[in-house]
């Protein structure tokens, strides 16, 4: 009766995970670039439990603990565009994997889907979480900065009028694509940390003027939290009811 307890248990805190994963989901609807969190779940291995006392030591059967979180994965697909007339907003279309470069203040290079971009007090094309958006510049990553007028990007990701700090010209922005197979890992912000090489992306656009939205459906997070609390609140009334009967078994046994 007790191993009940433990697969109730390790349902809940399986479900808290999910529940958790969803909620993360629906409040970042609204944020432009968010990919939504997906949990799948595996069997806790069991455990074999063994006769324990002066008789020799025998294994009399086993005990399951039912499911734990196995990974946590994201949703590459890419969200709806959005129009904004907004020079700085920048959308990337036709490859699902394609990514921004950035720099973070701390000079970590990142990578997002968030093209919500602003210039700073410099005319340093930055992120709306401050981090610096990165071009080519003879071969090099660098930061962009728009001396004066607008940012003008095409199709190619081609810039005009975009300068380095050394003033020289930025010839375009830079890219990275996520290989088959490989994830990257989220830090918040719409970041996410990879080890993967700038290069040329095929079959990607860049569109100005566009945000992507977030790929996440409200209806479908909604449906989902609603499943994870019904099983949390099932494994909590098993836990109520294993604990109801040791307790009257305890009772029996004080007679």
């Amino acid at each position: 009766m007790v191993r009940g307890l433990y697969s109730a248990a390790a349902g809940m805190m399986a479900q808290q995970v999910r529940v958790d994963v969803i909620a993360n989901n629906l409040a970042n609807v609204d944020t432009p670039g968010y990919k939504r969190d997906m949990v799948s779940f595996r069997s806790f291995p069991e455990m074999l439990i063994s006769r324990l006392g002066k008789a020799p030591k025998r294994n009399i059967g086993s005990l399951s603990t039912g499911s734990i979180v196995d990974e946590i994965t994201t949703s590459y697909r890419p969200g709806p565009l959005r129009d904004t007339g907004n020079p700085l907003d920048l959308a990337l279309l036709g490859n699902a994997n394609a990514f921004f470069v950035v720099r973070t203040p701390g000079g970590e290079l990142c990578f997002t889907r968030q093209g919500s971009f602003t210039l700073d007090g410099n005319r340093r094309l930055v992120t709306t979480s401050g981090c610096a958006v990165l071009g080519i510049s003879n071969g090099q990553l660098v930061e962009i900065y728009l001396p004066a007028g607008e940012l003008q990007v095409n199709g190619n990701g081609l810039l005009t009028g975009a300068v380095n700090d050394q003033g020289e010209l930025v010839e375009r922005l830079a890219l990275v694509e996520i290989p088959a197979g490989q994830a990257l890992q989220k830090i918040g912000n719409s970041l996410y940390r990879g080890e993967i090489a700038v290069g040329d992306i095929p079959d990607c656009e860049v569109r100005q003027g566009y945000l992507e939205a977030s790929n996440v459906d409200p209806l479908t997070e909604m449906v989902s939290m609603m499943a994870a609390m019904r099983l949390y609140e099932a494994n909590q009334r098993v836990i109520q009811a294993t604990d109801s009967t040791l307790g009257k078994a305890i009772e029996v046994g004080q007679v």
